[in-house]
């Protein structure tokens, strides 16, 4: 695969900035383009930072003119903190003293937060529980934790979503009433509201039908003694003597251009078989599910370690210079 040439994808870029205004990640996107790689080489305009300079230029000197007993005198964690971040507050993983490795790892984990997989893919070599182990152990790095929680700080900011917003999409799907979105009703039959019980038509014209159908067939004509005005939507009548007041059980679908808060969030849409139509829905199990978990009533791992977080020490007895016939006197005396 060719190498992309950043300096021509920067000036399309910055062409395609002046036009609308976009922004790196967007256009990143709309081309195709890996944001965590491209961001390195597709910036905004230098006079975007000049301006960002200038201003933070009179900002100190204004700062300046104040007594040194009212300002805060910056520690030299602070300034490294801000020097992880460019003039445009955009994150730059290369900014906080990382190595190759440590930073492809990063980049890595900020993918799907999988810290063993992260692991792998960064090239470093590890399976099963010593994959996860030495992954745990890099998370523990202070470097490379404090650039993904500013990695992560900094998504969340981009994004607008916090950790409450998320919380309240769980909720509103895990507590979401589904009768919002359909219903299993039990209705009148065609002889609950009919005059003296006897099957009622919705109309003429549909009773009509009936009498030219049942001549075609030469089968017994219907009569209309029930009467007209049947409605599917009313309630059983309780002394009908053919649905004993239990009526035909339908289902219903809610209008789902009507739908709102939790019930919206719940639907998922809807789909077209042989069978008729199906409401699709989120899972309300995996949302409380995952709601427990962040309350932190479900443990769903256990990490176990040896000393300084290191994989655990085991010994045991090689048997693998004993013949067949000494494996097995052993184990008739196991069993003595």
């Amino acid at each position: 695969m060719a190498k992309p040439d950043w300096g021509t994808l920067q000036q399309q870029f910055l062409t395609e900035h002046a036009k609308s205004g976009i922004s790196p990640k967007e256009w990143c996107e709309d081309q195709g383009l890996n944001y965590a790689t491209a961001r390195r080489h597709i910036k905004k305009p230098a006079a975007q930072k000049t301006a960002h300079k200038k201003l933070r230029t009179a900002h100190d000197k204004e700062c300046a003119k104040e007594p040194i007993c009212n300002r805060a005198i910056p520690t030299a964690q602070s300034s490294e903190q801000d020097n992880a971040h460019n003039d445009e507050n955009t994150f730059d993983v290369r900014n906080y003293g990382l190595n190759d490795s440590q930073v492809k790892f990063v980049n890595e984990y900020l993918i799907d937060l999988n810290r063993a997989a992260a692991y792998k893919r960064a090239g470093y070599k590890g399976e099963g529980n010593t994959a996860y182990v030495n992954a745990t152990r890099m998370l523990r790095n202070a470097k490379v934790s404090r650039a993904i929680a500013d990695a992560l700080a900094e998504r969340e900011r981009r994004t607008e979503i916090t950790q409450d917003a998320v919380l309240k999409m769980w909720w509103d799907i895990a507590t979401a009433d589904v009768n919002e979105l359909t219903e299993y009703r039990r209705l009148c039959c065609r002889h609950c509201w009919g005059f003296g019980f006897n099957y009622q038509w919705c109309d003429a014209i549909e009773f009509e039908d009936a009498v030219t159908e049942a001549r075609a067939k030469k089968k017994k004509i219907p009569n209309d003694n029930g009467g007209y005005g049947y409605d599917n939507s009313l309630d059983p009548n309780p002394d009908c003597p053919r649905c004993s007041g239990f009526g035909i059980g339908r289902a219903h679908f809610h209008d789902t251009r009507d739908l709102t808060g939790a019930a919206r969030r719940l639907f998922a849409g809807v789909k077209e078989g042989k069978f008729g139509v199906e409401v699709i829905t989120r899972n309300q199990d995996d949302a409380l599910k995952m709601l427990a978990q962040h309350l932190g009533m479900v443990k769903n791992k256990t990490e176990i370690t040896g000393a300084d977080g290191g994989p655990i020490q085991s010994t045991g007895i090689d048997l693998s210079h004993l013949s067949f016939e000494q494996l097995m006197q052993l184990r008739i005396k196991s069993k003595n």
